[in-house]
């Protein structure tokens, strides 16, 4: 699989970004050219260029706010996962340097300068495309998703998270735990599922010291004030998030992180356990169970497991391989049909970037219950029960008509477990 993002100037075609995931060469000029210069020729005759597909690529072209092309190319991924990709890449540009910055471009050297603090950020973004490639070892990741864990002592976490977020007033922390969100408050859930996700990578990316102290600006909450981001290494791959005004100090959240989260240690080194499965070894499901995908509609997130319990078996899928299957299911049949997001409805409110939001993009959406797959090798089932979505890669071996109560009974075990805290 191959990918290139391209951004440039609304208004004069100046090259701003490229970046790119399986290439070897980076595109020509010409060729950044020639896709930008059909766009503007486009736009001059009113004609909204928006995508085009060839037997193996698609090419995707998105204007924000008359300020920013992005243009995508890439093989093996649909065009609706890419839109929303090229919104997240937006996105991460409004994070690093602000709304009015990429809208206004008083020097566009400059911001070309201060958009290289988020190439690390579009760069793991672009590893959420359904690539199929095994090697990858971010394949768990989600396009507008994001990931968590699921630990056997996350009420305790919890617990003490929110004692140590009263302590340094503000509302927003989370503890990540392998990049990923185990307990979080009230308020940093309440936060739109990109910004939870391009927070989540902010803190894992380049990690070069154990505490980061960065201004951000939230696209959807804040996009024009910034907010300071800061994360401090609890022990090796367990991490502490928190948003806050000018105080308190880094030095202070450092000092106060290390006297609440004290006795509870071990508690996360243990928590760090349950990585890669991603859930406890205490949660039992049935043996022809290869790979779950649990999504919570509307906060956004998701637990993405591809090893429930050691699998037997000459045809049995590599760890790799079954979220790829996961992936490739939830994009080309799950997302469209039981998490279709399509049919806003009209008139919603938007915020001053032109956002809609979050609570208004989940109403009036038609969506379906169940869907299924089924190959020589295995089956895949969905099944949305109220506000959550659980994908199932089963065994070949498990009769299609049995699919359904297993999905229904596993779904079932982890909402009722009140220790995970999903």
């Amino acid at each position: 699989m191959t990918a290139h993002i391209i951004c440039v100037t609304s208004g004069g075609g100046l090259p701003i970004f490229t970046r790119s995931k399986g290439c070897t060469e980076n595109l020509s000029f010409s060729i950044i050219g020639s896709l930008n210069g059909v766009h503007m020729f486009s736009k001059s005759h009113l004609i909204n260029l928006i995508s085009t597909e060839t037997q193996d690529h698609c090419v995707v072209w998105k204007e924000f706010h008359d300020s920013v092309v992005l243009i995508g190319i890439a093989s093996g991924c649909t065009v609706d996962v890419f839109e929303k990709l090229l919104d997240s890449m937006f996105n991460a540009m409004v994070l690093v340097v602000g709304f009015d910055e990429i809208k206004q471009q008083r020097n566009v050297e400059r911001l070309k300068r201060e958009l290289r603090t988020c190439y690390p950020i579009i760069d793991r973004l672009l590893d959420t495309l359904d690539c199929g490639d095994s090697s990858n070892k971010h394949s768990s990741d989600l396009v507008n998703l994001v990931e968590c864990i699921l630990c056997p002592e996350n009420q305790n976490i919890q617990s003490v998270l929110n004692s140590f977020t009263e302590t340094i007033d503000t509302m927003f922390s989370c503890i990540l735990i392998h990049g990923k969100i185990a307990v979080a408050t009230e308020s940093w859930w309440s936060l739109c599922p990109d910004e939870l996700k391009l927070l989540s990578f902010l803190a894992v990316v380049e990690n070069t010291s154990s505490s980061k102290d960065i201004p951000v600006f939230l696209p959807y909450k804040s996009p024009n004030a910034a907010f300071r981001f800061i994360s401090v290494t609890l022990i090796p791959d367990v991490q502490l998030c928190c948003l806050c005004g000018p105080t308190p100090s880094l030095e202070e959240v450092e000092q106060f992180s290390t006297q609440s989260f004290k006795n509870l240690l071990e508690v996360l080194a243990a928590a760090g356990q349950c990585y890669p499965k991603n859930f406890p070894s205490s949660l039992q499901f049935d043996q022809g169970i290869l790979g779950l995908l649990l999504i919570n509609i509307p906060i956004g997130k998701y637990m993405m497991s591809r090893c429930p319990h050691q699998s037997i078996g000459k045809r049995a899928s590599s760890g790799s391989h079954r979220l790829d299957i996961l992936r490739s299911f939830y994009y080309q049949a799950v997302m469209d049909v039981l998490n279709n997001d399509k049919d806003k409805i009209q008139g919603n409110q938007e915020n001053e970037c032109g956002y809609i939001k979050k609570e208004d993009s989940l109403r009036n959406i038609s969506m379906g219950n169940e869907t299924y797959w089924c190959s020589e090798y295995h089956k895949c089932h969905a099944a949305r029960i109220d506000n959550n979505i659980l994908c199932v890669l089963y065994n070949s071996a498990i009769p299609t008509h049995a699919i359904r109560l297993l999905t229904q009974k596993t779904l079932k075990t982890f909402v009722c477990d009140k220790q995970i805290c999903w």
